[in-house]
């Protein structure tokens, strides 16, 4: 009964999706008369593409694929460079390496690139700032950072800035840091950048101000799901619990 019941619940998702999205209409007749078999046959070529198109559903997946095969960017990566030892290819290692948190391995990479002729480039130069972030060289990080000459667009200059801020932060620099963030906060895409100077707010002594960011970071996620919400969900968690000292 249960099975029956599915069926026809997954019959009528196809059937509408088929109406609205304009399919061929012998879909219909597959979903109709072979009510398991056509709907599963329609979901895989009609609908499953599109959910793939999502950014989210997109995240998911290659989490999947991360989690049973972790190494295997890298691993393709290597094997790459290994058949053409191009500049494309080294990219693409230490950017794989980089996705790893393999940033020792990355900077080597990276520096040995943007040394390289025509390998010079603002992208690359910005990973390359990213990875010493990340591997505790703040001071070489903010000196790479400061030799980005080109003008990104206004999306790539706030990344840049967001990574400037963090650094400051790191070196001491806390009103530095906090004046970058004020101006870039509300342009960022995502709850991490507003957490990021909640906390600094919080390590400054300045809990209103806190305050204010993390009820902002709760009404962004109000409506969102897991999905959407995907690995921000530990910084979601520390939002909730640090808004909740603040009440107490």
């Amino acid at each position: 009964m249960h099975f029956f019941i599915i069926t026809v619940l997954i019959q009528i998702i196809c059937v509408v999706h088929l109406i609205k999205s304009g399919a061929n209409k012998l879909w219909l007749t597959a979903i109709i008369f072979l009510p398991f078999a056509g709907s599963a046959a329609y979901f895989l070529v009609e609908i499953l593409p599109g959910l793939m198109g999502n950014k989210h559903m997109r995240h998911a997946k290659k989490k999947t694929l991360n989690t049973i095969d972790p190494d295997k960017d890298v691993r393709l990566a290597r094997e790459r460079l290994e058949i053409t030892d191009s500049l494309a290819n080294r990219i693409a290692l230490a950017d794989a390496l980089a996705e790893r948190d393999e940033h020792k391995q990355a900077i080597e990479l990276y520096q040995e690139i943007i040394a390289s002729p025509q390998g010079w480039d603002g992208n690359t130069a910005f990973k390359y700032a990213s990875s010493l972030f990340q591997d505790g060289q703040f001071a070489a990080a903010l000196e790479m950072l400061e030799r980005l000459d080109d003008e990104p667009v206004e999306s790539e200059l706030n990344r840049r800035l967001l990574l400037r801020a963090r650094i400051l932060e790191h070196l001491d620099r806390n009103q530095d840091a906090a004046d970058i963030f004020v101006t870039i906060v509300d342009k960022l895409s995502g709850i991490e950048p507003r957490c990021l100077y909640a906390a600094l707010l919080l390590k400054m002594g300045r809990n209103d101000e806190a305050r204010a960011q993390l009820q902002e970071t709760l009404k962004e996620t109000k409506l969102m799901d897991r999905i959407q919400i995907g690995d921000d969900q530990l910084i979601l968690d520390w939002a909730k619990a640090e808004l909740k000292k603040l009440k107490i």
